[in-house]
């Protein structure tokens, strides 16, 4: 199995996992008197910590492929603006994830609207992303 399919499994699993933590959160993580459960905060800090990488590894091939596509022609234009669109999209989910993820760990100031917006956009990129990674290690 080649290294962009491990990149491709990898991104999926986590998309996976945080898009269902997200849906069930709500379910699982208050109490009787509407307290959040440190053991469900506690899913969570495990997860960003898969997060963080996939977007060390998303950084890493979307800018691979933001390269790839420097606009060769107007054929390109569709492959150039999907690259683009990746590569910088995943620079601004990291700019909204890092600061938040710190604050979250080792502060007392996240922002729930902000991880609100990760977690939507980020299983969304990464199945995109796992998507295109796997089919590109198939041809």
């Amino acid at each position: 199995m080649g290294v962009h399919r491990l990149i491709s499994l990898y991104l999926a699993l986590v998309a996976v996992a945080v898009a269902m933590q997200f849906v069930a959160f709500p379910i699982y993580a208050y109490d009787s008197d509407g307290e959040t459960l440190a053991a469900a905060l506690d899913v969570w800090h495990v997860l960003d910590w898969f997060m963080a990488a996939g977007l060390a590894l998303m950084a890493v091939s979307t800018c691979r492929e933001k390269r790839r596509h420097r606009g060769d022609g107007p054929a390109d234009v569709r492959q150039w603006l999907r690259s683009n669109l990746m590569f910088f999209g995943t620079v601004v989910l990291a700019l909204a994830f890092v600061p938040n993820w710190f604050e979250a760990a080792w502060g007392h100031n996240q922002n729930w609207t902000i991880w609100h917006l990760v977690d939507t956009v980020l299983p969304v990129m990464f199945l995109a992303e796992a998507h295109r990674l796997w089919r590109a290690s198939s041809v």
